[in-house]
């Protein structure tokens, strides 16, 4: 199902999106995402988030803003960080029933908004500052994200790998910044890194549901007229067509299975430059069950214990993630290799295009199935000239040809080969996934 959206710049550098779903969901989305380049300090910027969404003037304690939320039908506010090219991303988000659901008439939506800027606008600050207890425990918890996420091994070799093929580029930079940075963040340094998040980060703020979507434009108009908005940034991702060399690194951990990542530059300049065509041959290459990596290099062959293929359009990378025996390592190299040169040759059926079409409409159609998920839909555009709706990608998709995909793959060229290489047994136990 495709739904109606408006879009709006109500104040400079800031752009309003709302998604009439019908009445179809009981609850509604509203959210706010700030994107800033990654320079700067990244760090607290990062910190901001999980700082910011605990408390607020208004509610200055935890169990004052959980009774809040739990007053507003058991709303959920969350908070997040993440890339969007080489943007850092820092997202508010907060969901409840829908307005037609209350009781007595209650608008929540009202509410919610109102809850969302409080914390946004109004921080529980003491003296001008926040509270530097609550800083130091958001800075724990951030080392302990960071550092759970390198435990997970499957997604230390995608972040080394990603940093090796992009040492020379912001991409290469981790969305939560250093954990040495983190370590010496202060107050003055998060009361900076609060001010350029409201002054001069893009904005998107979204609403998703059957709310009065007028009215909540209007109060974020209200409470950003009042910030100076004069100096936005400008916010630009650098795209690498061709490798400058290609690298090949190894390293081992005391993990029991290999993990195989090869990165390749997909011969983009922009974010949308052929993008439906790469789409399709990077899901062709290893995107689905169909595909050729998990048919021949997983099934047939039986190198790896998973083999696919992921496309960043915001950077213009596909990137394959596998996981092997050390053993294997040059075999399931090979076989990667042969079945990318098989996609530039042209070696597959119309079948296998067909499935490969159908897959990803699928694919781009439920994303209307939650109100989450249309708000990540549009989000995830916010830093595009233009919006485009799930059904009008989806129709690219499917009008993507034969020599369209050829033509694509014949734009790829491999950048750098990371092996994560395990030194346990089979006799010893490993902590990995």
């Amino acid at each position: 199902m495709n739904y109606d959206y408006s879009l709006s710049s109500p104040v400079p550098g800031l752009r309003f999106c709302s998604v009439n779903t019908e009445k179809n969901f009981k609850v509604a989305v509203i959210s706010a995402r700030f994107a800033l380049p990654l320079t700067g300090d990244i760090a607290a910027r990062a910190l901001l988030p999980f700082l910011l969404k605990r408390t607020c003037k208004k509610y200055p304690t935890l169990t004052a803003m959980n009774r809040r939320l739990a007053a507003l039908y058991g709303a959920m506010l969350s908070a997040g960080v993440n890339k969007i090219g080489e943007a850092q991303v820092i997202t508010f988000s907060i969901t409840s029933l829908e307005d037609r659901f209350a009781l007595d008439g209650e608008n929540i939506a009202s509410d919610l908004t109102d809850l969302l800027l409080d914390v946004l606008f109004d921080p529980n600050l003491t003296d001008g500052a926040f509270a530097e207890e609550d800083i130091e425990r958001e800075k724990r918890l951030l080392i302990e994200r960071i550092e759970s996420e390198l435990n997970e091994k499957r997604y230390y070799a995608l972040k080394r790998c990603t940093e090796i093929m992009c040492e020379n580029e912001l991409y290469a930079l981790d969305r939560y910044g250093k954990i040495e940075d983190i370590q010496t963040i202060d107050a003055a340094r998060l009361k900076k890194a609060w001010n350029e998040m409201l002054s001069n980060a893009v904005v998107f703020v979204s609403a998703v549901g059957s709310m009065n979507a007028e009215l909540i434009r209007c109060r974020f108009e209200q409470r950003f007229d009042k910030i100076d908005r004069s100096r936005i940034n400008d916010i630009h991702t650098e795209f690498i067509t061709t490798p400058y060399e290609t690298h090949r690194v190894k390293e081992e951990l005391p993990v029991k299975q290999g993990k195989l990542v090869i990165g390749y530059r997909a011969g983009m300049t922009y974010a949308d430059d052929n993008d439906a065509a790469i789409k399709v041959m990077a899901d062709m290459f290893g995107g689905g069950v169909y595909s050729k990596l998990f048919t021949n290099v997983r099934e047939k062959m039986s190198l790896c214990y998973y083999c696919s293929a992921g496309f960043n359009a915001a950077k213009g990378l596909i990137i394959v993630q596998s996981g092997i025996e050390n053993e294997n390592e040059q075999k399931a190299i090979d076989a990667i290799t042969d079945q990318l040169n098989d996609m530039k040759k042209g070696n597959f059926t119309a079948e296998d295009l067909d499935a490969s079409l159908k897959g990803l409409t699928n694919l781009i159609g439920s994303v209307s199935d939650t109100p989450e998920s249309i708000d990540r839909w549009y989000a995830n555009q916010m830093l595009d000239s233009e919006i485009e709706t799930p059904a009008e990608y989806a129709a690219r998709i499917g009008a993507i040809t034969r020599e369209q995909v050829i033509a694509a793959a014949l734009m790829v060229e491999q950048d750098t080969i990371y092996m994560l290489a395990g030194t346990l047994t089979e006799e010893e136990e490993s902590d990995e996934d």
